[in-house]
């Protein structure tokens, strides 16, 4: 029938994927196309149902999507763009905020680059993964199913065993956790304060068709914003390698001018408000900016290494290449050993390791 739509979702442990659809479906003001949704078990069975008509799109995690890429190509379908992340920050589930646990609190952070992130704003605290549970906090052995975890570790949170643990957004809401949360947010309150970037693709839903479709049916679904943020975090993680998986934080949106404006007459920076100006230095409020930050920190969370940039929105796809390149000079010369400026000096160790 050609006024009837059906979309497939598949969710993962961290992104409700089925959610965010439909809530954006049901938003939509068309009465004379019947959408139907229906829940996939796994991505092969997802994949094999739209590329047999049975799906007309299908929506899954970008992690999914941007793995398989080959196996997309060779049946017949492609990603078309993607959904504008909306919840990409994790949660500190702890009665207190980070701040303010106490000194040597354990925190429990299965996240290599979160672990980092938090050792980056206290030093002073045990951030250690679920598995080491049973040795430091006497507790029992981590459940095998992945959707038990997030009670196990609030009763265990109940218990005192330990002072807090990280999870997403997703896995607090259906565990029914009582427990305070607290946000890491990747711009603090506060000029200077703790700020953590989201995890490579974080709450990013891909958006798959068959490579017939129509367009209209593609843009239905999905976002300009998220077709970038689909575009440059694919493009930046498929150039570092794996060298970069799991840690390194990334965060790419998009901005308005005068949004821009407000925030460097606040902070006082000159050179932000100086990337909203054109060579003849004149404002040019009606193209959206994309902002692109990266960033990777060292095992003890002491070093930091980033790189942000904000261009136009025409500009992106160059100034992301760009920066790729910046990147991979930038690691590369933080992590080489420092040369001697005498014989006699210290040994001088990289200063990201």
């Amino acid at each position: 029938m050609e006024n009837r739509l059906v979309i497939g979702t598949l969710d993962s442990r961290h992104c409700s994927v089925s959610v965010q659809i439909k809530s954006h479906i049901q938003s939509l003001e068309n009465k004379e196309l019947q959408i139907s949704f229906e829940k996939v078990s796994d991505f092969d069975t997802g994949l094999d149902d739209l590329s047999s008509d049975k799906l007309d799109i299908l929506a899954i995690p970008a992690t999914e999507a941007l793995h398989s890429n080959g196996e997309i190509a060779s049946k017949g379908c492609a990603i078309v763009g993607a959904r504008t992340p909306r919840r990409p920050s994790l949660l500190l589930v702890s009665p207190n905020r980070l701040m303010y646990q106490p000194k040597s609190a354990i925190i429990v952070c299965e996240f290599e680059l979160v672990k980092r992130q938090i050792l980056r704003a206290r030093s002073d605290l045990e951030v250690i993964h679920y598995e080491e549970l049973e040795r430091l906090a006497g507790g029992p052995k981590p459940p095998k199913d992945e959707s038990d975890r997030a009670n196990w570790l609030g009763e265990l949170l109940s218990e005192g065993r330990i002072d807090g643990f990280v999870t997403s957004m997703k896995e607090y809401e259906e565990s029914e956790q009582t427990e305070r949360r607290h946000s890491l947010l990747p711009f603090p309150k506060e000029r200077g304060g703790p700020h953590f970037l989201p995890l490579p693709y974080s709450d990013l839903i891909a958006i798959v068709c068959r490579a017939n479709s129509p367009i209209e049916m593609s843009k239905m679904i999905t976002e300009p914003e998220g077709d970038t943020v689909i575009w440059v975090q694919s493009r930046i993680m498929g150039d570092l390698g794996e060298t970069s998986q799991g840690i390194l934080g990334i965060q790419v949106r998009h901005r308005q001018v005068g949004a821009i404006l407000r925030q460097a007459e606040e902070e006082r920076d000159i050179l932000l408000e100086q990337a909203c100006h054109d060579p003849e230095g004149e404002i040019i409020e009606e193209e959206v900016r994309v902002e692109i930050r990266i960033e990777t920190i060292s095992e003890d969370g002491n070093r930091t290494l980033a790189l942000d940039r904000l261009v136009a929105k025409s500009e992106f796809q160059h100034a992301t290449i760009a920066l790729i390149g910046d990147w991979n000079r930038m690691v590369k010369e933080s992590s080489r050993d420092v040369p001697k400026d005498h014989p006699t000096d210290d040994d001088a160790p990289p200063f990201l390791r």
